[in-house]
């Protein structure tokens, strides 16, 4: 009976996964749309499905043995949590979307200017500047935030209440967070793709942030970064947290230095947007963002990883870093699944090398 409690996120998710793969199917031979994305579509579907099926396992993991503060068992309270605070919000966002829909109903010359996506689409590209994209960089550095923010809540607040099971109630606190921001977006995608009325003047505003040019006709990169999170949870904590860092912090870090740089910059390739500054961003800011995270964990004995190992670690991640810099600026795969599963992959290589536990 237990595993029907985990149903309604799982099928809210399938129901994500089946509604973007039918945008898929729909914008399959638009003249806009490339191998590369078409790709990259694909991959954000099997990212959903991915979470859709590791979420009960999530639940067993985090919940585990452990006693519950209110229910019995640990179990029970993280599935009421994930219950009430995932699929809660997103039926508060439909009803949201609909009262949209409604006031559209009753005023249908909305449709012709805020609630019509080609109006939305041409008023994007005009007011899409460097200022647009230093914010839209400023939101990939919130996983890593929330992360180190909820770690630092339950230890100081809610360690005498949790126990020895702080971290798994903060872990999954955090999953839910992640989720409630990658379904929103992807709502506001489904929605955009599928009937702009339904979106709210507020979610307008938000999607404008959140999106690129080249986004304007598929998903949004940024939602789906958080889904290519979800394999590293079940792994020891500060390999979780060295990937989150490196794909948010730090891909954000190297991406604004090149902005800043301006005409100053020298791309390379000389055909592409990359630069050698934002290489050199790139790559000083994974080794930070590595060194952090260790001494972080360290620091909430999470982990006992030596200087010696985390600066071996934190410059191999580093020379990672640069090439997928490099290997996207030929291949036009989205580096915000590319770089958690290439450095997720090379840091847990090098554990099982170094005799590190990784589970």
């Amino acid at each position: 009976m237990v595993i029907f409690s985990y149903l309604p996120v799982t099928i809210l998710c399938l129901i994500f996964a089946t509604l973007m793969f039918a945008h898929i199917i729909k914008t399959w031979n638009s003249e806009n749309k490339g191998a590369y994305k078409k790709i990259n579509e694909i991959v954000y579907v099997l990212l959903t499905l991915g979470f859709a099926l590791f979420y009960p396992f999530l639940i067993i993991k985090f919940g585990g043995n452990n006693a519950g503060i209110i229910f019995p068992k640990a179990v029970d309270e993280l599935t009421l949590l994930g219950n009430v605070f995932i699929v809660g919000v997103m039926i508060g966002v439909s009803f949201w979307g609909i009262s949209a829909k409604l006031r559209t109903i009753r005023n249908p010359e909305l449709l012709l200017d805020q609630h019509n996506y080609e109006v939305f689409c041409t008023e994007f590209l005009e007011e899409y500047s460097e200022r647009i994209q230093i914010k839209r960089r400023i939101t990939h550095i919130l996983p890593g935030a929330v992360v180190g923010l909820g770690i630092v809540i339950a230890y100081y607040f809610f360690f005498e209440l949790l126990g020895n099971a702080w971290i798994d109630y903060a872990m999954f606190i955090v999953i839910i967070i992640g989720i409630d921001f990658a379904l929103t977006f992807i709502a506001q995608d489904l929605i955009r793709s599928f009937d702009f009325s339904f979106m709210p003047p507020t979610a307008i505003k938000l999607c404008k942030a959140g999106l690129t040019p080249d986004e304007l006709d598929s998903f949004s990169s940024t939602s789906i970064m958080v889904f290519s999170f979800v394999p590293f949870i079940f792994f020891t904590f500060p390999i979780f947290f060295i990937v989150i860092l490196i794909t948010s912090v730090a891909d954000a870090m190297a991406s604004m230095i090149g902005i800043f740089t301006g005409d100053k910059k020298h791309h390379f390739p000389k055909s592409t947007n990359k630069s050698i500054e934002g290489y050199i961003g790139g790559f000083i800011f994974t080794f930070i963002c590595t060194v952090f995270a260790v001494a972080f964990s360290n620091h909430f004995q999470l982990s006992n990883w030596g200087l010696e190992l985390t600066l071996y670690v934190a410059l191999i991640l580093s020379f990672v870093f640069v090439f997928i810099d490099l290997l996207t600026s030929k291949i036009k795969l989205q580096d915000n699944y590319l770089n958690p599963f290439i450095t997720g992959f090379v840091l847990i290589l090098i554990l099982i090398t170094a005799n590190i536990s990784v589970i």
